[in-house]
C-alpha cells in the first residue's frame, strides 16, 4: 500500500465529513492544503479504514473460495 492510497482516502473522508471551505471555485484539494492540522488524524482515520474494508474484503473471498470449493466437491 502506498501512500498515496492513503492520502486519497484521507482526502476522500475530509471531504465526507463535509470539511470544505465554502467558497465558490475553492476545490475539496485546496480546503485540504489549508489544513494541515487535520493531516494527521485524517490518515488515521484512512489507516483503520483501509485495514477494516480488507479484512472484510479477504472473509468474503474465503467465503466465496469455499462455496466454490464445496460446488466442486459435489
Amino acid at each position: 500500500m502506498t501512500s498515496d492510497l492513503i492520502d486519497q482516502v484521507a482526502l476522500a473522508l475530509f471531504a465526507s465529513d463535509g470539511m470544505k471551505i465554502a467558497s465558490p471555485g475553492t476545490t475539496i484539494q485546496q480546503s485540504w492544503d489549508r489544513a494541515p492540522e487535520k493531516h494527521v488524524a485524517y490518515r488515521e482515520r484512512a489507516l483503520v479504514f483501509l485495514k477494516v474494508t480488507g479484512e472484510q474484503t479477504l472473509g468474503l473471498a474465503d467465503a466465496e473460495i469455499a462455496k466454490l470449493e464445496q460446488r466442486g466437491r459435489q
